[in-house]
Parts: C-alpha cells; sequence; structure tokens
C-alpha cells in the first residue's frame, strides 16, 4: 500500500511540475501537494525535477561538531541559501535528514539526529518557512555517508540532509 502511494505521490509532484509560475513553483494545488504530504513515505524518496533543481541550487547539507546539534555559522549560511530557494519555490516541501557518526548507542544517535533534523526545521521556520513544508526524520548513525572510523570520516557523517520534493 505505501508503495502505491508513493508512486501516486511521485506521480502527482510530476504532473504538478508541468504547471509553473514565474519563480519556477508549481501554482496547480498546493493544498492537495500538502494534504498527500501527511501521509508520504519520506524515508526512501525518489530522486525528482524538484530535487535536481535543489541540488543544483545550492548545497544539502550541513555539517555539525561532535555531540552537538548546534548550528554553526557556515551551517547557518548553507541554510540561509535554502531558505532563499524555498522562498523562490513555494510549492516545494523539504525533508530534512538527521544524521550521526558511528560513536554511541543507536538510541542516543537516533535522538541527536532527530535533536540535528529539528535544529535545521526550528531555524527555517524562525524565518517564514511554513512548518508544514518540513518534515524531519532521524537516521542516527544507520545511514553513513563514509564509511570509517577516522575523525575525517565521522566529521562528514554528522550532518543534516535537506532534501526537496
Amino acid at each position: 500500500m505505501k508503495k502505491i502511494f508513493l508512486i501516486a505521490f511521485v506521480m502527482s509532484a510530476f504532473l504538478g511540475a508541468c504547471s509553473t509560475s514565474d519563480k519556477g513553483g508549481d501554482v496547480s494545488s498546493y493544498t492537495d501537494r500538502m494534504n498527500e504530504w501527511g501521509d508520504a513515505d519520506i524515508t526512501n524518496l525518489q530522486d525528482t525535477k524538484m530535487a535536481d533543481r535543489f541540488k543544483k541550487a545550492v548545497s544539502p547539507i550541513i555539517y555539525f561538531d561532535f555531540n552537538t546539534a548546534h548550528l554553526n555559522g557556515a551551517a547557518m549560511d548553507i541554510l540561509n541559501e535554502q531558505i532563499v530557494w524555498l522562498q523562490n519555490n513555494p510549492s516545494a516541501m523539504i525533508v530534512v535528514e538527521g544524521h550521526c557518526d558511528e560513536r554511541g548507542t543507536r538510541e542516543y544517535n537516533l535522538a541527536l539526529g532527530e535533536k540535528r533534523a529539528n535544529a535545521v526545521k526550528d531555524y527555517m521556520m524562525a524565518r517564514g518557512i511554513d512548518s508544514a513544508r518540513i518534515r524531519t526524520i532521524s537516521y542516527g548513525k544507520e545511514r553513513p555517508d563514509v564509511f570509517g572510523s577516522t575523525e575525517d570520516a565521522w566529521s562528514k557523517n554528522r550532518r543534516a540532509v535537506t532534501i526537496a520534493n
């Protein structure tokens, strides 16, 4: 059932992308997309035209220091660029994934990943992005970007990834 819904969601997003405003956003049915978004499976989003446009326009990844969900200056700069993109694409919705390095227990890292994703969401909401456009998910240490037990690998896994859809 989830697979059918996901296919329907992706198809509706694709069809909606055919009608765009001068800013590149979907003007067709924002309300319909918001309703579908509530039940969408965000754990395996497919690449879409919206996701591709987002990744080409801005960096989708911010990094965190060890054992924190604090947004540093570099992270805020990237998030500010993402916010401008979202303001220019008002039909876009995003998923913010929170990730951690391999150290710590599974439970601890899931909680920390959630704090990281929510820090991004809170920052965006404070700057005018509607909370209904943002979903969060924590993967903890379950989806490393770089394998290895070195500081370099760990620093690349302590991240939040924004995916537009």
